[in-house]
């Protein structure tokens, strides 16, 4: 578990509470990813047109 220092800044439309770490470029094709964790500490990276199709809204 994280510490109380972690603020999640997003809800997947599931429940899941995350924090957007920033954006990034996936290394093999280029293309623009965003990085995300949990409260658990598990860090995730998903196309930015995923993250931002209503999947995630922002707190």
């Amino acid at each position: 578990m994280r510490t109380q220092d972690w603020q999640p800044t997003h809800r997947h439309h599931k429940g899941g509470l995350y924090r957007l770490i920033g954006p990034a470029v996936l290394e093999t094709d280029r293309s623009d990813v965003v990085i995300y964790d949990d409260a658990n500490g598990a860090v995730w990276v998903r196309p930015v047109e995923e993250f931002n199709d209503g999947r995630f809204s922002q707190l």
